[in-house]
Formats: C-alpha cells, sequence, structure tokens
C-alpha cells in the first residue's frame, strides 16, 4: 500500500470515530457555532470533526492537520499532537481538559427531600492519549480526576477519583471499497441520536460510561449500522476500582440512513434499546426492571427552519407488571437571515412522556428513558422525562460570533395526574402535586461564550417557580445558577 494510499483509508477511518450528530452535543438550545467552517458529511450518522480542533467528544477529534510540516502550532501543547513514533503508520495524540464547574440551587430536589439547598464547585481533570497503529486499530484513553468542593450534599459522580474514564480499541475492517466494520471493546462513552434518551451527564464531573463492546458498519453514503452490548460503569470510592455494574445491561442497535436519504438534509434513525435493571424505583412499587424501547427520529434542515423529532414505544416487565409506556421530543426553530442583527434564531420545543394513568392495574405506564441527557429540560436538572409534558419558546442571539445568548420561559404540566414527578438519571420519585396537573415554570437564561478554540465559558439561571399543586404536595421554588470555564487542548 502506497503512503497516499495509507493516508487516504486513515481518513476514511478516522471518520468512523464519529458517532453521533452535532445536535446531540448541545445540552439546551442551539448549538454554539463551529470555530471553522463545516464540513461535507459522508459519514451517515455522523458529522466530522473540525481538524485541529478539540471537541466535547475528545475520541471524535481530527488531529491529522498537525503533521502536516506547514501546520502552525500556536499552542505549544498543540505539540503534543499526532507525534510521529515510526512514521507514517504509529502515531501518538496527547490532549487535556480542565473545567471548574460552579453550581448553586437554593432547592436542587424542588422539596422533594429536607434541606434540599446545594452549592458545589465541581473540578474536571482529564488526559486523553490516542495511539494510532497502521490505519487499521487504534487504542484511546482518558484518564480522570474527579473532585467536589464545598458541596452541602455530596454527588457520587463528582467524586470519582483517579481513573480510566475511557479506554477502548478500534478495530477497523474494510469491506471492499465502499463498505467498512469497525469493531470497539472496552469502557467508553456512548451518546446516541440527538443526545437526549441516551446521552452524556455533562452536568457533573463523571460522564455516562459504559463497558462491553460496539460494532459499527457503513456503507459509504448509504447506511450506518451500530449495535452494542454494554454495562453501565458503576463508580466507586478509591482510584482505579470503577467496573461495569453487574445489575445492569444495555444492549441494542441503531440504524442511520445518510444524510439525505430519502429526503434532502435530513437524518432518519430507528433503533431498539435493551435495558435491564435489578433494583428500579418507580412512584408506587421497587422491583426488576426489564425494558425495551422502539423508536424512530427525523431531523434537519428546510431553508431557514430547522427541525429534529423522536418517538418512542416501550415494553417490557417491571416488578410483575408489563410495560406500555411512550415518549416524543421535538424541537423546531427558525432562523432569520444571517445579515439580520444579533442573528436570532426563533425556537419552540415540546416534549410529552408518558405516566401511571391507571396505578395498580398491572400495567406501568411511566415512560423511563435509558441513559437521559443530564442536565435535561436546563442545566438545573429538576425534572426528569417520565411523567412530563414540557413546552419550551425559546430565542437565541449572537451579539458577537463566539457569544451565544438563549432566554425563554419553560411551562412544566404532569402527563397523568395519578403519577408523580420525577428526577435524576435513576427515574426516582419527586413531587407528589395535589390536585392540577401543572407542575410550574422555568425561566431560563443561558449564555456559552467561545473565547478561543481552547477556552470556553458557560452561564446559566433558571427560576422555577412552583405551581399551587405542586407546592400542595410538599414541593418548592427554587432558583440555580451554575458557570463552567473549560479548557481544552
Amino acid at each position: 500500500m502506497s503512503y497516499q494510499d495509507r493516508r487516504a483509508l486513515m481518513a476514511a477511518v478516522s471518520l468512523l470515530c464519529v458517532t453521533v450528530p452535532c445536535s446531540a452535543f448541545a445540552q439546551f438550545g442551539p448549538a454554539p457555532v463551529p470555530a471553522a467552517p463545516p464540513v461535507p458529511e459522508p459519514v451517515p450518522g455522523g458529522i466530522p470533526a473540525t481538524s485541529g480542533v478539540p471537541q466535547s467528544l475528545r475520541w471524535t477529534e481530527d488531529w491529522g492537520i498537525a503533521a502536516d510540516p506547514a501546520y502552525r502550532r500556536d499552542n505549544p501543547l498543540e505539540r503534543l499532537r499526532n507525534l510521529p513514533i515510526s512514521d507514517p503508520d504509529i502515531r501518538l495524540s496527547i490532549g487535556g481538559e480542565m473545567r471548574y464547574y460552579y453550581q448553586s440551587w437554593t432547592h436542587q430536589n424542588l422539596g422533594a427531600s429536607a434541606n434540599d439547598a446545594n452549592h458545589n464547585l465541581g473540578q474536571r481533570l482529564r488526559l486523553v492519549t490516542e495511539l494510532r497503529v497502521t490505519p487499521f486499530l487504534r487504542i484511546f484513553s482518558e484518564l480522570g480526576h474527579n473532585k467536589e468542593y464545598d458541596a452541602t450534599t455530596a454527588t457520587p459522580p463528582n467524586r470519582d477519583k483517579l481513573e480510566f474514564q475511557q479506554i477502548f480499541a478500534d478495530i477497523t475492517v474494510p469491506l471492499g471499497d465502499q463498505a467498512l466494520f469497525t469493531l470497539r471493546p472496552g469502557r467508553f462513552e456512548m451518546p446516541l441520536g440527538n443526545g437526549k434518551l441516551v446521552g452524556l451527564r455533562d452536568g457533573t464531573n463523571v460522564r455516562f460510561t459504559y463497558q462491553g463492546v460496539r460494532g459499527t458498519f457503513i456503507l459509504k453514503n448509504r447506511l450506518r449500522i451500530d449495535a452494542f452490548a454494554v454495562r453501565p460503569m458503576q463508580l466507586l470510592a478509591a482510584s482505579f476500582d470503577d467496573k461495569a455494574n453487574p445489575d445492569r445491561h444495555f444492549n441494542g442497535v441503531t440504524v442511520s440512513a445518510a444524510k439525505g436519504l430519502p429526503l434532502p438534509d435530513t437524518q432518519i434513525d430507528v433503533y431498539h434499546y435493551d435495558v435491564f435493571n435489578k433494583v428500579a424505583k418507580f412512584a408506587l412499587l421497587t422491583g426488576e426492571e426489564h425494558r425495551e424501547s422502539w423508536g424512530m427520529r427525523i431531523g434537519g434542515k428546510s431553508g431557514a427552519w430547522d427541525y429534529d423529532a423522536e418517538g418512542t414505544f416501550q415494553t417490557g416487565h417491571f416488578a410483575g407488571d408489563r410495560i406500555r409506556a411512550w415518549g416524543f421530543n421535538s424541537d423546531l426553530g427558525y432562523s432569520l437571515p444571517p445579515t439580520t442583527p444579533l442573528r436570532p434564531r426563533v425556537g419552540l420545543r415540546f416534549d410529552a412522556f408518558s405516566g401511571d394513568g391507571k396505578p395498580n392495574n398491572g400495567t406501568l405506564g411511566t415512560f423511563a428513558p435509558p441513559a437521559p441527557r443530564l442536565p435535561l429540560f436546563g442545566d438545573a436538572g429538576y425534572l426528569n422525562f417520565s411523567n412530563i409534558i414540557d413546552l419550551y419558546p425559546n430565542l437565541t442571539v449572537k451579539p458577537a460570533k463566539a457569544l451565544t445568548l438563549v432566554a425563554g420561559p419553560e411551562f412544566f404540566w404532569r402527563e397523568t395526574k395519578e403519577d408523580a414527578t420525577y428526577a435524576g438519571p435513576t427515574n426516582y420519585p419527586g413531587v407528589r402535586p395535589v390536585g392540577s396537573s401543572y407542575v410550574g415554570t422555568g425561566y431560563n437564561f443561558q449564555a456559552d461564550w467561545i473565547v478561543t478554540k481552547n477556552l470556553s465559558y458557560r452561564f446559566f439561571f433558571t427560576r422555577w417557580i412552583a405551581s399551587e399543586a405542586f407546592k400542595a404536595g410538599g414541593g418548592k421554588s427554587s432558583d440555580y445558577v451554575g458557570i463552567w470555564q473549560q479548557i481544552r487542548f
């Protein structure tokens, strides 16, 4: 194989590292404008990362540009990127991250527990390495250390000591000229689709990670199939002691058509997820849960409009009852012409997730996402996707190229008055309002400032106003303030 052929194949293999669309990176509102113009999208289900730019998902980064002798490494730390070990086939890349995240809640659990005021400063440190051994093999690791300072209430995912957050190998096999298969065994992050039902948990120091195996088949410009069998990681107190949770598993398959097939500028995904949890808890019962999710997502753009919609139906068994639940999430936006001052986007998000309308009838109707993005309806993370209807009209403006502001009121109802509200990634019951299905209103303001490709800031404020029905069930109003400084190289 010639040097040029090896470089071309390496580029193709690097595109396999990308497994989610850019919309999955956004936690609330639209994603920040990238540091460089977007590149074409030859990979079904993913957008290749801009070369030479640190990414939120570190394993999607492309530092091939650093191998060019003409590339200017303005940041001294970039000298650690794409180092030749045995040129051109064996190369090492070293990066890192440092994030400080201050958060304050007057009532973190909205009154569901006593003394639920909380204030903390989270410290996330990461050392990232990628070793490429020929175009067919790469080994990726992310070593992390996480601390939480001055917390009123301890948050375990903020306190994981020195640990490999990720460590996996990608073994790639070309299948003719148009197809590739990649096998990924190890420990890894795995956001899927738009990152809502299977997300990251970026509101804490430690993201959702899994241990197991993932396989990806790509038919160029046609089709992508992802299949996985994993267990969520169990976070333990000491260093290098985290392990796969023996009481839970998460298996599934997603099939994605290439963007533009069959509709222009549109991405279509269908999926099946299988979740087992030995100890699950809902409003009235605790027991063993085996839940399957069947769903479809469609997202894209049409002129000034952008859209993303997903529907899910759930079956299975919980504590002897059968499961029949459903969920729908959507986001619609209209962007005024780029020449308009502040480049405004008017958005509307609507979500609806079922609750258990007939308790003790042998059927559980409460929707439960497999691994919900945290934060969910905003950085405060007050509510989960179970038994909730959410409506969020919002306005996005850009006073400067690197500064994005989003604001709007967010309205919440229970899908059924017979069920409680829920919070957290494991769907633990929260407040049970009395009377009306209306839960409350959140007034949100978000600011994202991308200072450089290495340095960014985020600010989020929510004023949560509890409804009278929510207060009657013991719930309370609350204020949230969060701000982070993040450095990646």
